[in-house]
């Protein structure tokens, strides 16, 4: 069996290797950027383990042998699936391995929203210290309401994390049914009361054609007045010209963004220069515990896989052609 890591960010990939290995894979390496570099490499290889690489409708068709397509990560924006089922080829993402760590960053920047640490941090890096004179008015965390959007695996753990602390859980999933996590101390409701109603809004949905600038100028405007926008999932779900806009108008209150349309952010980029504002680098879904099965989940599903074993998949591949 012949494994090819796409690509990855880190220089050590021994923990992937070494699994890999063990059972018997030979693994190549490559950093590829474009699907001429996937091609070049992945042709004849029966899994691919991807992080960042486009594997787009012609890197699949020129797969001759390719069985699983297993990302690093939990998002699969950069594969094609539609393409990869119809060629016969399971897809697959590290659904688990960081969790608690995304949920638990998330929660981190709606206390820091609340507490308005940005514009307290920048007040005082100014020389400033009196902070009345940078806050603007605000009630106690227990009598407002925070709005998940995404009732997934990371957004039911924030909602057991934060329903303690506020007067009311509001949830609404565009995937799945109302009455999806029914025995959770929360409330479904539409989208539209969900922009109404939150004083934070929390995105917790997959990146999809559905979900691409799903926060945008008219729903950003539906929000909320003085509300915060909090973002750890995919930086394309907001529309950051029209999150821009509603923050130059002062219709947010404030955003906390962990991920962005363009990584790294440009040093000049307009939401670095707004004090309600706060910015962290993609960096959700770390702890000591995910970093390493980041690396170490995907190797060990794609042992499983090509031993017969059942592995959380996305897709059902088409294998044959119906008969008439």
């Amino acid at each position: 069996m012949r494994v090819v890591i796409t690509d990855c960010s880190w220089e050590d990939d021994s923990i992937e290797r070494k699994i890999l290995e063990e059972g018997g894979a030979q693994v190549t390496r490559a950093q590829c950027k474009t699907p001429l570099e996937v091609t070049a490499v992945a042709k004849d290889a029966d899994a691919l383990l991807v992080g960042w690489a486009p594997i787009t409708k012609d890197v699949i068709g020129s797969l001759s042998r390719c069985r699983l397509l297993m990302r690093y990560g939990t998002g699969c924006d950069n594969i094609d699936v539609d393409t990869a089922t119809r060629a016969g080829i399971a897809v697959a993402i590290n659904a688990n391995y960081c969790l608690e760590e995304v949920a638990t960053h998330a929660l981190a920047l709606l206390l820091a929203c609340h507490r308005q640490l940005g514009r307290l941090q920048d007040a005082v890096r100014n020389g400033g210290w009196d902070p009345l004179e940078v806050l603007l008015p605000f009630p106690p965390l227990s009598h407002q309401t925070v709005g998940i959007l995404g009732f997934g695996r990371i957004g039911r753990h924030l909602a057991g994390m934060v329903q303690p602390l506020m007067k009311q859980v509001l949830v609404h999933d565009p995937l799945f049914a109302g009455s999806r996590g029914a025995d959770s101390p929360v409330q479904f409701v539409s989208f539209g009361r969900l922009l109404r109603e939150s004083d934070y809004l929390s995105i917790h949905v997959p990146l999809t054609p559905d979900t691409h600038h799903l926060l945008n100028r008219e729903t950003i405007g539906q929000m909320k007045k003085g509300a915060y926008l909090i973002n750890c999932a995919r930086g394309p779900i907001v529309d950051e010209g029209g999150l821009i806009e509603s923050l130059r108008t002062n219709h947010l209150a404030g955003a906390a963004l962990d991920v962005f349309s363009q990584e790294p952010l440009p040093t000049d980029h307009p939401l670095r220069s707004f004090p309600g504002v706060i910015i962290t680098p993609h960096a959700a879904w770390y702890s000591t515990q995910a970093d390493y099965l980041l690396r170490a989940n995907p190797a060990r599903n794609i042992l499983r896989f090509f031993r017969g074993e059942s592995i959380p998949l996305l897709n059902r591949p088409v294998t044959e052609e119906p008969t008439e």
